[in-house]
């Protein structure tokens, strides 16, 4: 486990019948991530304090910001991330237009199943305050994990990951331990992923988000099983 993403901090540990003890827990680090855009200051964003380079890709593909076509590079210097466009002169999207997925893909239960040993981490495990983002091919071949504080900006690392490396999106699910409501579907739809799935629970607004956007959608992924709520086509080799 990466040392970058926890830092030490003294607790006292109390226990029903009084008694007490001083220890020393590892909690999970947070930092202000500036991103600025050809030179202006765009937003600052709280983020585990590493994979700042996808995390501004990510950030603004999955937002509706940019397309990848537009950015012409990224450099870090310590907290601050700069964009580039290809044109200087561009202007923001004023309304964003609802994505819908192109991508024909479907997965067989069996790699979806495969996404339970993706769903852990070390950093997790110590310090009870992270959240993780995972891609998984077809095969349900882990192809990148990452650790944020936050699930927005899990999502937007391990986008922005596949992104910077020209890996095919349209051919992967997006592996989750977050809630999805619509603003965490449409990310993933913005990056044109197929297929969402966590462990946690949509929203009613992400179910409808997803099928409006020709997405499918896993909830409560667990070993017995796993609750799919839009575009059950989506999902292969199971039986009514």
């Amino acid at each position: 486990m990466p040392e970058k993403y926890t830092t030490p901090y003294p607790a006292k540990r109390i226990y029903p019948d009084g008694r007490a003890e001083d220890i020393e827990v590892l909690l999970a680090r947070e930092c202000p991530v500036e991103l600025f855009l050809n030179g202006k200051r765009f937003t600052t964003l709280l983020a585990s304090p590493v994979h700042f380079r996808e995390l501004a890709a990510g950030h603004m593909i999955c937002e509706g910001t940019l397309t990848f076509e537009e950015i012409a590079g990224i450099t870090v210097e310590g907290n601050r991330v700069e964009i580039k466009t290809v044109n200087p002169e561009v202007r923001l999207p004023k309304s964003r237009k609802e994505p819908v997925v192109s991508s024909d893909a479907v997965f067989g239960i069996k790699a979806i199943f495969a996404g339970m040993e993706y769903l852990t981490s070390e950093t997790y495990k110590v310090t009870r305050g992270t959240h993780l983002a995972a891609l998984v091919d077809r095969n349900g071949k882990l192809i990148f994990q990452v650790v944020d504080v936050g699930r927005h900006n899990a999502v937007d690392k391990a986008i922005g990951y596949a992104l910077l490396n020209g890996l095919p999106l349209p051919e992967m699910y997006l592996l989750s331990t977050g809630r999805q409501p619509e603003y965490m579907v449409m990310k993933a739809a913005r990056a044109g992923v197929p297929l969402v799935v966590t462990k946690a629970m949509p929203f009613d607004s992400g179910v409808e988000a997803a099928k409006k956007a020709n997405m499918g959608l896993v909830g409560q992924l667990k070993k017995e099983s796993m609750l799919v709520f839009a575009n059950e086509w989506r999902v292969k080799d199971y039986k009514s």
